[in-house]
């Protein structure tokens, strides 16, 4: 005997994470900028392992060679040498782990505590509440940048305190961001049902709150790795992070400075790896922010 047909078909309505992902892939700018950063994470993780120089190995007979595609330029030294003779491309590919790299891990120990301590003030009343949100408020009207060249100054030369530095400089705008987020959410309706109905204060945050304020962390992390980026680089430029010769890009950009006339690309090269990815961060943080409040429309 033949099965019956069903009756009502059956709907498969997609999960949260396919709904933001197909939305996401309706953005072109935020997927090309989604490519970028991932070959970005790439030369980070794997990049050192495919080059076949080393970053500081010094070559008297190739001085500020230009890049291969320029008249004296040779394919050897794809993107060309500085005023010692060490492969910029080299360089850049280790500088990726300096500095993408030390401000990706920079960020997320900044979000992690930062969320933290933003969700445990946001939930709780009173005299902690109220001391946390005005000291937040003094730490955020000082600009982070200058706010992590004082902690540096504090702290001492290099890259691991320049990369400390910034992640305290970051932790405040994470806290605030939380705090305000799960403040505003707090005072909705369907909060205050759930609150009636007899939810404890944990239940309400993991399944009332932390779902609707997920777009608000996405934009402020990729908010904060750009800013970590650019602090990171900025400070190293000022010569009290990452020393000289370290392939950081900032230090790079600094040791380059008096070859801009001779050499244009040991100043170029570095700067558009630093615009390039505070770019793809920027963008790819856009969509991603798009995707998920069309998700929650």
């Amino acid at each position: 005997m033949a099965s019956k047909a069903k009756t009502y078909p059956e709907i498969r309505i997609p999960s949260p994470v396919t709904q933001t992902w197909l939305a996401y892939k309706e953005n072109p700018v935020a997927m090309a900028a989604l490519w970028g950063m991932a070959c970005l994470l790439l030369v980070v993780i794997f990049g050192p392992s495919f080059v076949s120089y080393n970053p500081l190995q010094q070559d008297p007979n190739a001085l500020l060679l230009p890049p291969s595609w320029a008249a004296h330029g040779t394919i050897v030294h794809f993107l060309g040498t500085d005023d010692l003779g060490r492969d910029l491309l080299t360089r850049l590919i280790y500088g990726a782990r300096l500095t993408f790299g030390s401000a990706v891990v920079a960020t997320l120990i900044a979000m992690l505590c930062g969320c933290a301590v933003g969700l445990l003030a946001g939930m709780s009343r009173g005299l902690k509440s109220s001391v946390l949100h005005h000291m937040l408020d003094t730490l955020l009207s000082i600009p982070s940048l200058l706010l992590a060249i004082v902690l540096v100054a504090v702290l001492g030369p290099g890259l691991d305190n320049a990369a400390l530095a910034v992640t305290l400089t970051l932790t405040p705008q994470f806290i605030r961001a939380t705090y305000n987020a799960v403040n505003d959410e707090l005072q909705k309706e369907y909060i205050v049902a759930v609150r009636l109905d007899g939810s404890p204060p944990l239940r309400i945050l993991r399944l009332a709150i932390l779902p609707n304020i997920v777009d608000i962390i996405v934009a402020q992390t990729t908010r904060a790795l750009s800013t970590a980026i650019l602090d990171i680089s900025a400070v190293c430029f000022l010569g009290i992070g990452a020393q000289s010769p370290s392939p950081e890009w900032g230090t790079m950009l600094a040791d380059g400075m008096d070859l801009i006339y001779i050499g244009a690309w040991t100043v170029t090269l570095p700067g558009f790896a630093i615009i390039f990815s505070v770019l793809v961060t920027n963008l790819v943080g856009d969509g991603l922010r798009s995707a998920l409040q069309k998700g929650i429309d």
